[in-house]
């Protein structure tokens, strides 16, 4: 049915709501409410600093889905052969008592084990979704590791920075004057990520775009690297090799604040843009334009996006890609950088979703990684884990030395804390999410 309506448009009351989608931007939002049962147009909350308006195509057609004529609004039980397309319609009561009964009957037969709740989010927000959970607990059902979205780059951010934080993205929009989206395509996917790219942009700042696909995202770099699948951390590498050797490389950060930098840096010398070329589909002049360009950056920040779970050897490519800011010191505070003017100060109290500065997991530890090892768990124990640790899976690699920077983490160090907000730092997609409510601008991460 069609949403619009003959009544003034001073009589529709907007409503402040937020999306339940499964997307790390959370917009908040404000709907129309025509009445109890309809709702109207479906805009981005202009008092959201992130959502600024903005929300994509799908949800702003919201209305069209909810008051479809085809919307399935009831439960329906298969009534003919499968794939005959003959199906009868039934209560929610006996719905919910024919599931509950094939899954005690199952139970009874094989243990309760051979239950597995199988799910991720959809569109049924954090509280409906972990709430499945529960009923996994109660009756003893299958469990199962982490996310089937993000699980191998999660493990390879964590190697490299000791914990999921990361960098709101609007610091990228009002500082930085280099943006990298790597292994995503927000113009479709993820709209907020470039209103505040595109912000930068108009400042000034290049934009640089490493997808295997010439994506919309892509036609709005300044830079794209058609990186082959799987070889972003040959591509890392390529980029370490010159920032030692050409001196973009800050070693009072780096003996500060990470573990085994010469190490890495001796483990990158071998990995020049001429080794890398052949692996990743690149020229040497683009590597080589691009690892200068992150080099000369006062300010740059990489949005490390999904691509990087699409791949077997995601989470060393992760890794790699986590150690480009700290070999240039870039995760430090804009105010300790030579011409950079200072930050304001957060907001007092406590900052839940901030860090304070570079800080590494007790677990992390300043010898090399012998050959074969695995750097995500080296070194840890049991007993020393940082609260919300996770252990990591087995490493996931490739031939042509992509595991990268196995010999030297990006983990940042010391125990004491060092000035916060970070002008210069990378982002990723699928990490703490930002709980906003609708109206209300809370600092992300």
């Amino acid at each position: 049915m069609s949403t619009d309506t003959a009544a003034p448009r001073a009589s529709i009351e907007i409503v402040p709501s937020v999306c339940p989608h499964d997307c790390t931007s959370t917009c908040a939002l404000e709907v129309e409410r025509l009445d109890a049962h309809t709702i109207g147009r479906v805009r981005g909350s202009q008092r959201n600093a992130y959502t600024a308006g903005v929300i994509c195509e799908k949800v702003a057609r919201y209305a069209q889905r909810i008051h479809h004529p085809d919307r399935l609004t009831q439960p329906l039980r298969r009534a003919g052969p499968k794939g005959s397309g003959r199906f009868e319609p039934i209560s929610w009561e006996a719905a919910l008592d024919e599931v509950a009964q094939a899954f005690i009957a199952k139970a009874s037969q094989h243990g309760s084990e051979t239950v597995w709740p199988y799910f991720y989010a959809g569109t049924m927000g954090l509280v409906q979704r972990d709430g499945i959970n529960r009923l996994r607990h109660v009756m003893g059902y299958s469990r199962w590791y982490s996310t089937i979205c993000v699980t191998l780059a999660d493990n390879g951010w964590i190697a490299g920075t000791g914990a999921k934080r990361g960098v709101d993205l609007r610091e990228a929009g009002e500082h930085s004057d280099l943006v990298v989206i790597w292994g995503g395509n927000p113009v479709n996917t993820q709209v907020n990520v470039m209103t505040h790219a595109m912000a930068a942009k108009k400042r000034g700042a290049k934009l640089v775009v490493i997808d295997p696909y010439r994506t919309g995202t892509a036609e709005r770099a300044d830079l794209h690297l058609p990186v082959r699948p799987g070889t972003d951390g040959a591509l890392a590498c390529a980029v370490m090799h010159v920032l030692f050797a050409e001196g973009y490389a800050d070693w009072d950060y780096l003996r500060a604040y990470t573990d085994a930098p010469d190490e890495l840096a001796a483990h990158v010398a071998q990995r020049s843009p001429q080794w890398a070329a052949p692996i990743t589909g690149l020229s040497v002049e683009d590597i080589l334009a691009f690892a200068r360009l992150y080099g000369q950056a006062r300010a740059p920040f990489i949005r490390a996006h999904h691509g990087f779970s699409r791949q077997r050897n995601g989470a060393v490519n992760m890794h790699a890609v986590t150690c480009l800011p700290a070999v240039t010191g870039r995760l430090a505070p804009a105010r300790r950088r030579r011409g950079l003017r200072a930050h304001r100060h957060l907001p007092a109290g406590p900052q839940p979703h901030r860090r304070p500065g570079p800080a590494r997991s007790a677990a992390a530890r300043t010898r090399p990684v012998a050959p074969g090892a695995d750097p995500v768990r080296r070194g840890r124990r049991a007993e020393r884990r940082p609260a919300g640790h996770r252990d990591a899976g087995p490493e996931h690699q490739s031939g042509g030395g992509l595991p990268g920077s196995r010999q030297g983490a990006s983990r940042a160090g010391p125990r004491r804390p060092v000035p916060v907000r970070a002008r210069a730092v990378h982002d990723r997609d699928g990490g703490l999410r930002r709980h906003r409510a609708a109206g209300h601008d809370v600092p992300g991460a």
